[in-house]
């Protein structure tokens, strides 16, 4: 028997590409907002391929790095609207690719590869893949930074983030007769910090992530990124007036959207954090000990897939939303934990009816039924 994650002959590329397919088919969704960060699974042993010391988001901090020994994936999800509340979204993964650093490359011989290399390898292939739907990447300043915008495919909308002492130029000015290339920047901008200091700009609440309010003050310009040219956007820079957030600048190259509108859309990333934690809280994501290189790529998207049909299958194919294990005050969405309850309780109940029923079972063995039910509930 050939082992399936090790030994069997399979893509996980396309296992993704049907993931995704199978969410536009439940959803019906013409414009899917994409996401895209990468996360850190610890793992523990020397001899398991393609682990490194790689910094832990989660330990780390602005002013301290934190170091973990294991695997490194870069992620690429879709959103997914709750079928009861469409303001609520689910990052649901569809591919992976595991980022070696470039020690693990010089020790197994391999072409050093950056995380956004393989983002936009994954971009391009989804690109590809989806035909004529219209697609929005979302992402941190690592992935929609000047130089990565420059490389994503044109016809896709980009929302990110950037420093706030990003460069900021018009478009090019016509070309002027004679010899010489024709300019591909405009005159320089001021930068987000300088668009700040002017007296005078608005002051707003802003809503995002369903139930922060932040009281800032706002300033947006149309204009190009120093490196990336090539695209027109809308950069909006905010200066949080209370907590310790400072000055934050995002972008977005659908210039219509107002900038309200430009940081809703950027708030749309924040599922993907819920995926990562509830896939390793709830599933043991970085539980298994795979060594080699085959079981190591498959294993981990595998586990992504099994969180991503789990929620689907509780948000669009189940008649109905299953109860909470859990409530308190303020809750309105079942969490994960609430899903993978109500799929052990439907599992449950499938079995009690078609193996426990009275008619299936010799007599003798007829009075175990209801203690094995009782069994199997509680494990439930």
């Amino acid at each position: 028997m050939v082992p399936i994650f090790a030994g069997a002959r399979w893509s996980i590329d396309q296992v993704g590409l049907a993931m995704f397919d199978l969410v536009v088919k439940l959803t019906d969704q013409q414009h899917c907002y994409l996401v895209g960060d990468d996360t850190l699974i610890h793992k523990t042993g020397l001899k398991i391929y393609g682990t490194g010391m790689h910094r832990d988001a989660s330990q780390s901090s602005s002013g301290f790095t934190s170091f973990r020994w294991g695997h490194c994936w870069v992620v690429l999800c879709v959103l997914v609207p709750s079928r009861k509340d469409p303001t609520r979204k689910y990052a649901i993964p569809v591919l992976m690719r595991l980022y070696l650093n470039t020690k693990t490359n010089k020790k197994l011989r391999r072409k050093h590869r950056k995380k956004t290399d393989l983002m936009l390898e994954m971009i391009q292939l989804l690109t590809q893949h989806a035909g004529e739907k219209s697609l929005h990447f979302l992402g941190d300043s690592a992935y929609t930074g000047g130089r990565m915008l420059e490389q994503i495919p044109s016809g896709m909308h980009v929302t990110g983030r950037i420093g706030k002492d990003a460069r900021l130029c018009e478009g090019p000015r016509p070309k002027k007769p004679g010899r010489g290339r024709p300019p591909r920047r405009g005159p320089v901008l001021p930068k987000p910090t300088e668009m700040l200091a002017t007296k005078g700009l608005r002051r707003t609440t802003i809503n995002l992530y369903s139930q922060s309010s932040f009281h800032v003050r706002i300033t947006s310009v149309v204009c190009r990124l120093y490196l990336a040219p090539e695209r027109e956007v809308k950069v909006v820079a905010v200066e949080h007036l209370r907590g310790g957030r400072g000055i934050e600048v995002f972008y977005s190259t659908d210039v219509n959207l107002s900038e309200e509108e430009i940081l809703q859309r950027f708030s749309f990333r924040w599922p993907v954090e819920t995926t990562f934690q509830e896939a390793k809280g709830h599933l043991g994501l970085g539980e298994p000990q795979n060594r080699v290189r085959a079981a190591v790529r498959r294993t981990t998207p595998s586990m992504f897939y099994l969180y991503g049909l789990i929620v689907l299958w509780h948000e669009h194919v189940r008649p109905e939303p299953g109860p909470f294990i859990r409530m308190w005050r303020g809750k309105r969405h079942a969490s994960f934990a609430d899903m993978l309850a109500t799929l052990r309780r439907d599992s449950v109940e499938e079995t009690r009816q078609s193996i426990f029923s009275a008619g299936r079972l010799p007599p003798a063995a007829q009075k175990l039924i209801k203690p094995l039910e009782v069994l199997l509930s509680l494990a439930a």
